[in-house]
């Protein structure tokens, strides 16, 4: 029997995860057997959380019946690891009255922790653009899109387009800088050619 699985995507993993669960790295995990006892070690992107807790780029003892999810979406099957690994009886957790709670999978985690943090707004920015582009129309225009796509990150984050959501803060601030560029081009422009 092996000492050491790979567990992933890649083809050659020793447990080859199908790619629906798209949280899951190539290369996620590796499970060690020396003597009796079992080490779980990520290297994914995503992490994994044994029993609850989250295991990101390192590495937890686990046992037989442990609760073991891969990139919050993929439940390790212990009786598979157990059977690739020789199935020492020695690694099996005796769930007693004060560990069974710690068994017990937890609740999903909110979607932020799935998808970074809401970005930024840049609303402060795009009406500050607006202010100093008023009274010239390209400026005024760009500073008007930015604080739309400024007021569309939030409302976007929360409906599940986080992309969107992303790609909204981006425009928003391009454009707000690309106003106040433009505003001190123009104000240049004008004080230069008054003066001339």
């Amino acid at each position: 029997m092996a000492n050491q699985i790979t567990i992933g995507r890649n083809p050659q993993s020793t447990i080859v995860v199908d790619a629906k669960y798209n949280t899951v790295s190539g290369n996620h995990a590796t499970i060690t057997c020396e003597g009796n006892t079992l080490t779980f070690k990520d290297h994914s992107t995503n992490g994994s959380f044994v029993n609850g807790v989250k295991c990101h780029n390192g590495s937890m003892q686990i046992h037989m019946g442990d609760n073991v999810t891969l990139g919050q979406q993929y439940p390790l099957d212990m009786n598979e690891v157990m059977s690739l690994l020789g199935g020492h009886a020695a690694t099996q957790r005796i769930v007693t009255p004060a560990t069974a709670r710690i068994l017990q999978p937890e609740p999903i985690r909110p979607q932020e922790e799935y998808h970074g943090t809401m970005p930024e707004k840049h609303m402060e920015l795009a009406i500050v653009s607006l202010i100093l582009g008023f009274s010239m129309l390209v400026p005024m225009i760009l500073s008007i899109i930015a604080i739309v796509n400024a007021s569309n990150v939030e409302s976007r984050w929360r409906a599940g387009d986080y992309s969107g959501a992303r790609e909204a803060s981006s425009k928003a601030k391009s454009l707000a800088w690309w106003s106040i560029v433009l505003a001190f081009i123009l104000v240049f422009v004008f004080v230069a050619s008054y003066m001339a």
